[in-house]
C-alpha cells in the first residue's frame, strides 16, 4: 500500500531543516546552512531550492514552521526577528504559485512541541512546554492534548520579555555564549567536557538564567513536562544541575517536585510536528465540511416538510 508523501521544513536563524514525510516517518532529511540576512527573493529561491530536493511524485502538501508569528490560515510571515525580510511576507501564496499543492504554515516551535507531543519525549502527556534553545528562544504550549497557539499564533514568545541587561533571549539562546562569554555554544561545550573551568561556569550561568525564564512560564501554565529542543539542548547535561538548584527557588515547591524537564531526541521532531499539524488541519477541514453538509441536509428537510402540502 502507498502513502502520500509531504515535503517538510524546519526553518531556523541559522539552517533550514527539510525532509519528506511518510505515514509516520521521515523517510530522509538534510540540514542546509541558511543566510538569514539575505533579501526577500534570494530566501525565496533557497527554500524552494530545499524543496525541489525532496519532492516525488505522490507529494501531496507542504508543511512548513517559521521561526516567527504567522497566520495559519493565509500562510502570511510576520515579524521575523532573524530573518530581517520577512517584516511580512505571503510565503504561503508564493509556494502554492509554484507548486501547486496545499501549503501549511505555522510557528516553528509550535511544530516541534506537536512532534514531541505526538512522537517524541511528550507522548503520554496531557500538558506539555516545548522549549527550543537556538537561535532565539521560544515556547510552544499542549494543554488537555491541544496545541494553544493564541489568536495571532504568538503564545510562547517568552524570548521578548525583559531581563537583566537586555531581553530573556539574549541570556536563554546561544546567542549567550557569543555574547558574554566569547565563544559559541559549541567551543565551550567541547571544552567543558574536557574540564576546563571557565566553560563549565558559563554552562552554570546559562542554566542559571534558564531557571528564570522557566519560572516565568510554570507562574502561566502548570505542565507535567518540559522538553528542551534546539542546538542548545544538545548540551543539557552541561546545565541541567544548575537549571535545576536555580528552580528550587520557585514559591510552589510541589510544582517543581512533580516536574519533568527532558531534551529532545530526536533531530526531525519539528518536521513531524509540521506534518502532523497539517494532517490535523486536514481531518479538522473534513469534519467542518460533513457537519455542515448534515445541517444543510436536515435543514433542507424541514423546509421541504414545511412546504409541502399537508393532509387535512
Amino acid at each position: 500500500m502507498s502513502f502520500p508523501s509531504l515535503v517538510t521544513l524546519d526553518i531556523g536563524g541559522t539552517k533550514i531543516n527539510a525532509g519528506r514525510y511518510v505515514n509516520g516517518v521521515i523517510e530522509d532529511s538534510r540540514s542546509f546552512k541558511f543566510c538569514a540576512n539575505a533579501s526577500l527573493s534570494e530566501i525565496e529561491c533557497f527554500i524552494i531550492n530545499c524543496i525541489d530536493g525532496f519532492l516525488i511524485q505522490s507529494t501531496t502538501a507542504i508543511c512548513i514552521g517559521v521561526p516567527c508569528i504567522v497566520d495559519t490560515q493565509l500562510g502570511v510571515v510576520y515579524d521575523a526577528v532573524n530573518i530581517p525580510a520577512w517584516k511580512e511576507f505571503d510565503l504561503k501564496s508564493a509556494l502554492q504559485r509554484r507548486y501547486h499543492l496545499d501549503v501549511y504554515i505555522n510557528n516553528d516551535v509550535n511544530c516541534f512541541t506537536a512532534g514531541e507531543h505526538r512522537f517524541g519525549a511528550g507522548q503520554g502527556y496531557d500538558d506539555i512546554i516545548g522549549l527550543c534553545l537556538g537561535t532565539g528562544v521560544g515556547a510552544g504550549f499542549i494543554i488537555n492534548n491541544e496545541l494553544y497557539q493564541g489568536h495571532n499564533c504568538s503564545a510562547g514568545e517568552i524570548g521578548e520579555i525583559c531581563y537583566l541587561t537586555s531581553t530573556i533571549d539574549e541570556y536563554c539562546s546561544g546567542r549567550f555564549f557569543d555574547l558574554h562569554i566569547g565563544a559559541s555554544g559549541t567551543d565551550l561545550a567541547v571544552k567543558a567536557r574536557s574540564g576546563e573551568a571557565y566553560a563549565i561556569e558559563a554552562y552554570s550561568q546559562f542554566g542559571r538564567h534558564l531557571a528564570h525564564a522557566i519560572s516565568h512560564l510554570l507562574l502561566i501554565l502548570d505542565p507535567q513536562v518540559i522538553v528542551i529542543g534546539g542546538s542548545v539542548a544538545h548540551s543539557f547535561d552541561l546545565f541541567k544541575e544548575e537549571l535545576w538548584l536555580g528552580l528550587a527557588d520557585f514559591p510552589y515547591s510541589k510544582v517543581i517536585e512533580n516536574l519533568k524537564i527532558i531534551p529532545s531526541s530526536n533531530r526531525d521532531t519539528a518536521l513531524l510536528g509540521a506534518a502532523q499539524l497539517y494532517l490535523n488541519q486536514c481531518k479538522q477541514n473534513k469534519k467542518t465540511e460533513v457537519t455542515a453538509q448534515i445541517v444543510n441536509s436536515k435543514e433542507a428537510s424541514a423546509e421541504s416538510y414545511l412546504t409541502s402540502p399537508q393532509p387535512s
